[in-house]
């Protein structure tokens, strides 16, 4: 069992090299925990919203774009549907960081 905790403290150390700052982070409170989770909660949604929203339009697309044409029609959605994903993403996380502070 000795090894394990040898090996749990060595990944400590590294979490502590790596990210000097995490010792001096405060705690979150109960409220910025709930406040964080609400947040994820609805981002998650919104990007199920916006994968659901991609897959309809990929299911339509066959049917009102040309063949030659589909493809290029395919990955044109796919990288609309990528921007909008880390958008939404970057929202979340200046929103959850504002929490933070």
């Amino acid at each position: 069992m000795s090894g394990l905790r040898n090996a749990w403290e060595i990944s400590l150390e590294k979490t502590d090299k790596s990210d000097p700052d995490s010792k001096k982070r405060k705690a979150l409170t109960d409220d910025q925990k709930h406040a964080i989770a609400e947040i994820r909660k609805e981002y998650k949604a919104k990007l199920a919203d916006i994968d659901i929203s991609l897959q309809f339009k990929l299911g339509k697309l066959a049917d009102r774009t040309p063949p030659d044409e589909l493809e290029s029609a395919s990955g044109m959605l796919k990288e609309e549907y990528a921007k909008d994903k880390k958008n939404i993403e970057c929202e979340m996380e200046s929103k959850i960081e504002a929490i933070r502070k």
